[in-house]
């Protein structure tokens, strides 16, 4: 299984990023992972060069940026020292660079942590429930991303919620989700959405004793079977109960098993990221999602449809990446 010893957060102060400080220290608490806060300051190239323009007596690199620095530090501190507890916290970077999100996505994949822990908007917000630079970090990071808002319960996630087009893409996304259902004791739901002009699963057979629904599922319980396989996830895999549409996720531990119940939802639509948002937002505590990098998030309804989807449910959203292999299925 996956492990998470390292985590990343991100802030600015506002209230909006220290939505993410309990969020850490809860996933801590449960893995005995390590915290570490980090704070970019955007780098003003308007005002630096209108500074100089004017000849006005000073100098951002000498005066302005290195008093910005030494009051972030030790807001980082404060912060630290007010959310996360001893045996858990970790270091704080300050960084200052004209992309934030760059800095962000780079000191995390420089530094190997595990997650990204961040408020969905900081200090400028958008109509968009996910701001530019959490938009931008999600698409770029090879590493997973947890975005959250104010609403976020940090002690109660019931139902975790899975979009999938049923390919070994989206089905990438089934092992972490496992990991925080097994901590928050949630259920899963892998949430598959037939849209109107045409979806992937269009290519499975259909069994005439069955119907579309029921084929589509019994292929996606077995697809997402031969998905933890291949990966080699030895001690975690599905186990059918009999009821169509409600399973178990069962994690192996030596002699010992314990098992998350896994339901599977199947809508028809005419937009898949409408029908998404709309479940989630009666159904979900948190959504997990496969993303595609650059490009946007994983295949066919995981590509610019699941894209809309980070930026606008309201709930708190994690992303991450499937590996290179996975991409050539």
């Amino acid at each position: 299984m996956i492990e998470i010893n390292k985590i990343l957060v991100t802030t600015d102060f506002s209230e909006g990023s220290e939505a993410a400080y309990p969020v850490a220290q809860k996933i801590a608490s449960s893995f005995g992972s390590k915290i570490d806060f980090i704070h970019v300051i955007p780098t003003i190239k308007y005002l630096n060069e209108s500074i100089k323009k004017v000849g006005a007596p000073l100098d951002m690199n000498k005066d302005i940026y290195p008093k910005i620095m030494q009051e972030s530090e030790h807001l980082c501190a404060k912060a630290m020292s007010q959310y996360i507890l001893e045996n858990n916290r970790g270091e704080y970077f300050v960084k200052i660079d004209r992309k934030p999100s760059d800095a962000i996505v780079e000191h995390a994949e420089k530094n190997e942590y595990d997650m990204i822990i961040m408020g969905s908007r900081g200090k400028h917000g958008t109509r968009m429930l996910r701001g530019s630079t959490t938009e931008k970090v999600i698409r770029h990071s090879k590493i997973p991303v947890f975005s959250v808002d104010e609403s976020v319960n940090e002690n109660k996630i019931d139902n975790i919620v899975i979009p999938t087009d049923t390919s070994h893409l989206s089905l990438a996304a089934f092992p972490f989700a496992v990991l925080l259902a097994d901590t928050y004791d949630s259920s899963i739901t892998l949430l598959h959405i037939i849209e109107l002009y045409g979806s992937i699963s269009e290519e499975i057979p259909r069994q005439p004793d069955k119907g579309e629904m029921i084929s589509i599922y019994e292929v996606l319980i077995e697809r997402l079977n031969n998905h933890l396989a291949d990966a080699g996830i030895e001690n975690l895999h599905i186990q059918r109960t009999g009821v169509t549409y409600e399973d178990q996720a069962v994690i192996t531990e030596g002699e010992k098993s314990r098992s998350i119940p896994l339901f599977t939802k199947i809508e028809k639509g005419v937009s898949a990221h409408y029908e998404i948002e709309r479940f989630a937002e009666d159904q979900a505590d948190l959504v997990v999602m496969a993303t595609h990098g650059h490009s946007g998030l994983a295949h066919l309804i995981l590509g610019s449809t699941a894209e809309k989807v980070a930026q606008y449910v309201s709930k708190p959203v994690i992303t991450l990446r499937p590996e290179k292999k996975l991409f050539k299925k």
